[in-house]
């Protein structure tokens, strides 16, 4: 059995409710109909849930926009539609930002559209709770992400430390003959706390945590250092980095530190597709940006896999290493800074990842040391 409807119809306007309790009789809304003249006569009946209020605008005290205010602030979702005789389009707007659902002139108050007008407004209520609900749900879930992935990095960085200092302990008593093993033992756990701060790193981005130490910096100084600090890398690989820079250093306003971290992952991740194959990286002015590129020559990135590589945990392109984090939190930095990041790529042909960057205000154009 269906649920009867509960209305509150509050208006000071002895014949206005009259119309209105009319129009809810001949309707098919079969619903039980409670009423106020104001809105000091209503606030103890809100205390007992209804479906609807129809509220005018010009109660005498309290208007009703003002006590739309107060619901919402109460967190009551009742939806409430304005019965107004206005056409004043900032006083609905107003109306709006208070909380309205819906509007119904009173001129227009008859009994199939303002049935119409009330079941509207109960399923765009019935939505919006369902939406608070999720939204709750899903901040609670990641609260207790969070927690959890707190709780476990701080344990795990215990434990890797740990382990790095038996290694080291151990390194003055191992023969030669089984250094290795000690080399291997550092390299997984530097592979360990790079993991745990992709992790952190990429929950703090999805949860608007990352924090950004903004200044005018010279991005070819940048570039000349991501390009030197892979230099050697590239070379054990059987390839080469190299750099096309402005001859003027070009300032964007950004923090160093995430703009090297962003270059850093781009490059990582072509010297891991590259297989000694050429990377450039380069620097251009484009307007109000700066455009960083890099650029590798390997096998490339199919069509189907494009969409999803600045997803995290995408793992595309033979699945190589990693946990799939670089380019999300890539992409999650470039974001924060009001830039863009992309990707153009052709199966066989290699990639190129750019991204933009602000250029400061007033940046003066000096030569590049």
């Amino acid at each position: 059995m269906t649920e009867q409807i509960r209305i509150l119809v509050v208006d000071d306007d002895e014949i206005d409710r009259l119309a209105i309790r009319r129009a809810v009789e001949h309707s098919d809304l079969g619903a039980e109909l409670r009423e106020a003249a104001t809105a000091d006569a209503a606030q103890p009946l809100l205390a007992h849930r209804f479906d609807c209020v129809l509220l005018d605008h010009d109660l005498p005290g309290i208007t009703g926009i003002e006590l739309t205010r107060m619901l919402r602030a109460a967190g009551d979702p009742t939806p409430v539609i304005l019965v107004t005789g206005t056409h004043d389009e900032d006083l609905l707007q107003t109306a709006v930002d208070a909380g309205i659902t819906d509007f119904i002139p009173k001129s227009d108050v008859s009994p199939r559209r303002l049935a119409l007008r009330v079941r509207f407004a109960i399923r765009i209520g019935h939505a919006e709770a369902e939406s608070r609900r999720s939204l709750a749900a899903a901040t609670l879930a990641a609260r207790a992400r969070e927690d959890v992935l707190a709780v476990v990095s701080h344990d795990v960085r215990n434990s890797l430390n740990t382990i790095s200092l038996a290694r080291e302990a151990l390194r003055q008593d191992t023969p030669d003959s089984a250094q290795h093993y000690l080399g291997a033992i550092e390299r997984a756990c530097n592979s360990a706390n790079r993991l745990i701060d992709d992790l952190l790193e990429a929950s703090a981005i999805e949860n608007g945590g990352l924090t950004l130490a903004r200044a005018p910096i010279d991005a070819v100084a940048i570039v000349r250092q991501a390009t030197a600090d892979h230099a050697l890398l590239a070379k054990e690989t059987g390839g080469e980095i190299t750099a096309k820079l402005p001859s003027s250093a070009t300032v964007v306003s950004a923090d160093r530190d995430r703009v090297l971290q962003v270059l850093n992952n781009l490059i990582g991740n072509a010297l891991k597709h590259a297989r000694g194959a050429p990377i450039e990286i380069s620097l251009e002015r484009s307007g109000p940006e700066a455009v960083f590129a890099v650029r590798d020559r390997g096998p490339g990135i199919g069509d189907t896999e494009l969409p999803h590589v600045f997803d995290r945990y995408w793992r595309g392109r033979n699945k190589r290493g990693g946990a799939g984090l670089g380019l999300a939190i890539a992409k999650g930095i470039v974001d924060a800074h009001g830039g863009r990041i992309a990707v153009a790529s052709k199966k066989g042909e290699g990639a190129e990842f750019s991204f933009t960057l602000p250029l400061a205000p007033s940046a003066p154009a000096t030569r590049s040391s």
